[in-house]
């Protein structure tokens, strides 16, 4: 390994260059002062550029059973405001994958070994970027018992996506090449930003994998969740200790929505984020790449005793969620096998928080979009293709991700096979974005699968599917 220095408008910082990748940790994008919990991130970076790799302040997240414990490894700080840069050695201009990282809104790091990829970066050409934002109860709840509290870590990504602007061509990436993706909660940031008009410019595309169906807050809902937790700290959140912080955020949880930890209706993020048709309207980026999964659900659900799912209880679903009951019952039908309760209602609420969602915004899409499903499963038992489960064929999965608990018996033969065709998919965008010749027709839809067979289109059956309002 060799330690280089590198001059970047922030500052000098380090990086290693390993077998062609310069890698560069801890990368300062910004900071909130000595009072980091309620103050406003700044470009103005007091100290040094760079720090050691860390994490803001969390718990264990639901989904280690199926992730694993990397995120424990990490020291945990209230100042993370941190990204790490992954490029080939000697780049020039190349295109820029500023990725969030998702985790429920109250977990994750860029920093995590989950994301180192050299091979991924090397082989694809491209510049990686992996960024912290604040979570839980301190990104999404203040002193002053203001909305616009909740949006700190929507803040935090804009300082970041600045930050790139400013520094990224100082290790060979071109500013003006910025796809803005994330996973899950991170597809969601991305997602807000990617129709913020304050970001306009900042970023060229868009890619989403597993984003959730999940609306903005309604303020007094959210002052609700803020009460609960203060409830549960018996105190003022300036002043409490980060385990007392983390303690409250657990324990008031319990009583409240899924996801209670998420940023309430404001400006910055407006009430019809989740109505697509109109929020897609406000894209300002000029590609956009979907990808979800065939039982996204399965992660969040194959914790409960299978035999507690009943078929009455898939029906009764099925009722609430959907406007023509019957037609989305027959989407969950995999012709030749027998699915079980479980499996229905795993494809049941992956279709309604999942699938449709990213159907309505390609289907609206001023831009160029591309839907993708995949389809290949885990072998851990009730997992299936599970969400998250497509960031170990992306992100280098045989070394980073081999100890997470979702590629328990992965086949090596299956894991190059889909690896090499996610990786194509990504790179292929970052470079060329979506042709026209794979661009979502609302009027023909067709989606790309990818599993262990290969890649191929097929018309997208649950097109028609609506969710009830």
């Amino acid at each position: 390994m060799t330690v280089l220095r590198i001059d970047t408008p922030a500052g000098e910082v380090r990086a290693s260059l390993r077998a062609g990748v310069v890698d560069a940790p801890g990368l300062r994008y910004g900071t909130a002062g000595p009072d980091p919990r309620n103050s406003e991130v700044s470009m103005v970076i007091a100290g040094e550029p760079q720090t050691r790799p860390a994490a803001f302040p969390q718990r264990p997240g639901t989904l280690d059973g199926l992730l694993g414990t990397a995120l424990s490894e990490l020291e945990q700080r209230e100042d993370a405001f941190t990204l790490r840069v992954q490029a080939p050695a000697g780049a020039h201009g190349l295109p820029v994958l500023f990725f969030i990282p998702g985790g429920g809104f109250t977990t994750g790091s860029g920093e995590c070994r989950w994301y180192d990829s050299p091979d991924l970066v090397r082989t694809g050409g491209f510049v990686l970027v992996t960024v912290n934002y604040r979570l839980g109860v301190t990104g999404h709840f203040g002193s002053l018992g203001d909305p616009s509290e909740s949006t700190k870590p929507l803040r935090d990504l804009r300082a970041a996506l600045a930050w790139v602007r400013e520094n990224i061509s100082a290790f060979g990436g071109d500013p003006g090449k910025v796809t803005l993706a994330g996973d899950s909660a991170g597809a969601w940031y991305a997602y807000a930003l990617s129709t913020d008009p304050s970001v306009r410019g900042l970023a060229a595309q868009t890619l989403l994998i597993s984003m959730p169906r999940l609306a903005p807050l309604p303020v007094e809902v959210w002052l609700s969740h803020r009460a609960a937790v203060l409830e549960a700290l018996g105190s003022g959140l300036e002043t409490a200790p980060v385990p007392a912080l983390l303690d409250a955020q657990e324990a008031a949880r319990a009583g409240l929505r899924p996801f209670p930890f998420l940023a309430a209706e404001s400006g910055l993020v407006p009430g019809d984020l989740v109505r697509y048709a109109a929020s897609v309207r406000r894209i300002h980026t000029r590609a956009l790449l979907i990808l979800t999964t065939a039982e996204e659900s399965a992660a969040f659900l194959r914790n409960q005793p299978r035999d507690q799912f009943s078929d009455a209880g898939v029906d009764g679903f099925i009722e609430r969620t959907f406007q023509d009951p019957a037609l989305a019952a027959e989407m969950l039908v995999v012709p030749g096998e027998e699915a079980d309760a479980y499996l229905r209602m795993v494809r049941a609420a992956t279709l309604a928080q999942f699938r449709t969602p990213a159907l309505e915004i390609a289907a609206h899409s001023p831009v160029p979009a591309q839907v993708v499903r995949f389809d290949h499963r885990s072998k851990l038992d009730g997992a299936y293709a599970a969400h998250c489960f497509p960031l170990a064929f992306i992100f280098d999965g045989t070394d980073r991700w081999a100890d997470s608990p979702m590629m328990v018996n992965a086949s090596e033969v299956e894991t190059a096979r889909v690896t090499a065709s996610m990786r194509e998919l990504i790179c292929r965008f970052l470079h060329c974005g979506v042709a026209e010749s794979s661009r979502y027709d609302a009027g023909a839809p067709r989606s790309l699968f990818i599993d262990a067979d290969g890649v191929r289109w097929e018309p997208v059956r649950e097109a028609e599917v609506k969710v009830l309002r």
